[in-house]
């Protein structure tokens, strides 16, 4: 009797799992842990995926960039003049393609003139710098012939300082 009130209180657990468990493959594994090729593959697969989503990106920029852009409307050969003179000529999808990409080349074009600037400006403040560095160096490294340090040089370029720093 009180097998069958602890039977009432407590639910069957009857599992109905009919999904078997794979049985472990130690080559996949092994392959998956230890191979070069498998790992080249994984990465061309993530870069693959990263481009195509980054290319997806950019047709979505394109696109909201297009929308904001105000489309070209055509002239109806109906209601052109009866001349032939048009008011005015839209470029075509084509023609405002090209346009954009030749502004954002002639954009780029500028940036890599800019940072080839900045780089020969960055240069040639680091050479002043090192020949500056260099040529006091020398003054202080000068010694006598006992191995005393040379004053002369020392006093200079404390004077120098002193004068830069009052002016």
């Amino acid at each position: 009797m009180a097998n069958e009130s602890a039977s009432k209180l407590v639910p069957s657990r009857k599992v109905t799992n009919n999904t078997t468990k794979k049985p472990f493959d130690k080559k996949k594994w092994r392959e998956r842990q230890y191979s070069k090729k498998f790992k080249v593959q994984q990465w061309e697969e993530r870069r693959r995926k990263g481009i195509i989503r980054e290319y997806i990106k950019e047709l979505k920029r394109s696109k909201a960039e297009a929308s904001s852009l105000p489309l070209p409307t055509r002239v109806n050969q109906r209601t052109a003049d009866p001349a032939g003179e048009s008011s005015k000529k839209f470029p075509s999808a084509y023609q405002l393609a090209k346009q954009e990409y030749d502004k954002k080349q002639t954009e780029k074009q500028q940036r890599r003139e800019e940072a080839v600037r900045r780089k020969a400006e960055k240069e040639e403040a680091l050479e002043k710098y090192r020949k500056k560095k260099m040529e006091r160096y020398k003054k202080l490294s000068k010694k006598t012939k006992k191995g005393q340090p040379v004053m002369k040089d020392r006093l200079e370029m404390l004077l120098e300082k002193i004068q830069a720093d009052c002016t």
